[in-house]
């Protein structure tokens, strides 16, 4: 008889773009693979009255409810991040995907959000539904830093990790004139790409600070899902796209001489793989895949600490960023040494068929066959 799984998550990932849809698609690609039939279920399928002061919170209950009335039909289930929380108690073997940590997301971005919104991420998303997401079931961690969070906030201790992986046949860097052609970027300019939500989150108020400092750079701007083209500060050394298809962002990406990663927050961060595959250099945050990667050199020389919160650490911080770009503007041999190996370690560690034969294995896909 032919297997059956079910996935779990917020949003459907064939309408919806982001990190958690693009892993979504790959898992479902990978379970067809090996002849599974996959059913997905989201918030966007329930309509049904819940009752509950928190609209969200009430749609995943009901999401598990309507599982629970028919999980005998799965051979295993997988859930991402809390979104399997309403299944409970768990009948069926269910592995849980964590993406992140909603309480080191809370603790990273407290002093930039409201005290209610630092509370319901922390405590509610966090304290409650991630940690009930993790009970009687098998965790998997995307990153090494949400292995760590896990433990140091929930005290799970038996966390395997699958690092998240790119297709590098799609993320590869091909000629940087063409791709400047084809989106109207200049020739000669020295460019610079931000690339995800214009939201405080990714670090939008120290980058349009940076962009007013250096106006030498032409800045790309690449929105995610959630960012309009009006929230982004109009400048003459700025050009917005906005969202675009997966696979055209190699041509971007092929187009910058490095990019500008600010974000707050990963639990992985895909973003720094991809352009790292495209052998393009990435000054980040030390978040995420960055915590791992960038503790040798010659990446070492491009991390940034966390964005601090006070006026003058944040002017000291902005320095920092200059100077990281200037190392790149002016030093083009240690550029191309960064771009090199940048592709060797995505090739290495973080490639889309390593994901692909770890998953298989934890998740016993050749059992069967």
């Amino acid at each position: 008889m032919k297997r059956k799984v079910l996935i779990i998550t917020a949003f459907d990932p064939f309408s919806f773009k982001g990190g958690i849809e693009t892993y979504t698609i790959q898992l479902v690609k990978l379970l067809r693979k090996h002849d599974i039939e996959t059913v997905i279920s989201h918030t966007g399928l329930i309509n049904e009255e819940h009752g509950f002061f928190n609209d969200y919170l009430g749609k995943l209950f009901l999401l598990g409810k309507k599982l629970s009335k028919c999980d005998k039909e799965y051979d295993f289930i997988v859930a991402n991040a809390f979104y399997g929380l309403g299944y409970f108690p768990v009948r069926i073997k269910t592995y849980n995907i964590f993406h992140l940590t909603h309480v080191a997301f809370a603790e990273m971005i407290k002093e930039v959000v409201p005290l209610p919104q630092y509370l319901e991420w922390k405590l509610l998303w966090g304290k409650l539904a991630e940690f009930a997401s993790g009970l009687g079931r098998i965790k998997i961690a995307v990153s090494e830093s949400v292995k760590n969070e896990l433990f140091e906030y929930y005290g799970f201790d038996d966390v395997k990790i699958v690092v998240n992986g790119i297709d590098t046949n799609i993320f590869a860097k091909i000629d940087k004139i063409q791709s400047r052609q084809r989106w109207s970027i200049p020739e000669k300019k020295f460019v610079g790409l931000y690339v995800g939500r214009w939201d405080i989150l990714k670090g939008c108020d120290i980058f349009e600070q940076i962009i007013d400092k250096r106006t030498d750079v032409y800045w790309v701007i690449v929105l995610g899902t959630g960012s309009s083209k009006s929230s982004v500060p109009v400048r003459e050394n700025v050009k917005v796209i906005e969202q675009i298809d997966h696979e055209r962002m190699r041509e971007i990406y092929s187009a910058a001489d490095f990019m500008l990663f600010l974000s707050r927050y990963e639990g992985c961060g895909y973003t720094i793989l991809e352009a790292m595959a495209c052998e393009l250099p990435v000054i980040t945050t030390n978040i995420g895949v960055a915590k791992t990667i960038y503790k040798s050199e010659p990446f070492d020389t491009l991390v940034l600490p966390n964005i601090p919160n006070t006026p003058h650490d944040k002017d000291v911080f902005i320095s920092l960023c200059l100077r990281k770009i200037d190392i790149l503007k002016n030093d083009d041999r240690l550029k191309a040494v960064i771009c090199k190996e940048g592709r060797r370690v995505i090739e290495k560690e973080f490639t889309l068929l390593k994901w692909e034969k770890e998953m298989t294995k934890i998740l016993g896909l050749r059992k069967n066959e």
